[in-house]
C-alpha cells in the first residue's frame, strides 16, 4: 500500500474499514471474516477488485512478487521457483485489493489475484478469545490455486489417469 501513489490507493481500497456499513450483506463469513478464497471455497470465481498491477509503478509491482513469494515460501525450492515463475507471467493480469486502515498499527485485509494465485491476508477477530474487532496479532492467510486445481486435484487427475486401478 506504501508503495502505491494516493490515486493508486484509493482505487485499491475497497472498504475503508474492517466490518464497512458499505459491505453487502454476507461479504464478512463469521468463520472466514473477510477471506472469499477460505474454507469451503473450492474454485470459486471471485471478481477482480482493487487496481490492476499492470498500472502500478515498478517500486509497487515488485512488492506484489515480494509479498507472492512471502506465500510461497512454503513450498520446497523448485516448485516455489516454479509458482514465482508462473506469478511473474502472470503479473499484468493480476490485481491487489484492500480493506481497512493502511497508517502504521492499523488492522486490514488485502488480497492479490491472479489467474494462478489468490493469496489473502487477514486480520481477524477472537472467536474463542475476548475480543470482537481485528487484532493486530491474529492474522489468517489463505493461499489458493484458482481455476480447477484447488489442492492439486488437476495432478490428481492425471496421476489417476496414467495409473488405472
Amino acid at each position: 500500500m506504501a508503495a502505491l501513489p494516493t490515486e493508486q490507493r484509493q482505487a485499491a481500497t475497497v472498504y475503508a474499514q474492517m466490518v464497512d456499513p458499505a459491505m453487502p450483506p454476507g461479504r464478512v463469513h463469521p468463520g472466514d471474516e473477510r477471506h472469499l478464497a477460505g474454507a469451503f471455497q473450492d474454485n470459486r470465481v471471485i471478481p477482480f477488485e482493487g487496481v490492476p498491477v499492470a498500472g502500478m509503478p515498478t517500486q509497487a509491482r515488485q512488492r506484489v512478487l515480494d509479498v507472492c513469494a512471502q506465500f510461497l515460501s512454503v513450498l520446497p525450492e523448485g516448485p516455489r521457483a516454479a509458482r514465482l515463475r508462473e506469478v511473474a507471467e502472470h503479473l499484468d493480469e493480476t490485481w491487489f485489493c484492500w480493506i481497512g486502515g493502511h497508517a502504521e498499527g492499523d488492522v486490514f485485509y488485502y488480497r492479490v489475484q491472479s489467474p494462478v494465485l489468490v493469496a489473502e491476508l487477514d486480520h481477524h477477530c477472537g472467536v474463542f478469545l475476548d475480543y470482537d474487532t481485528p487484532k493486530p496479532f491474529h492474522i489468517h492467510t489463505v493461499l489458493r490455486t484458482p481455476h480447477g486445481n484447488d489442492y492439486g486435484r488437476a495432478y490428481v487427475r492425471q496421476w489417476q489417469a496414467a495409473h488405472p486401478t
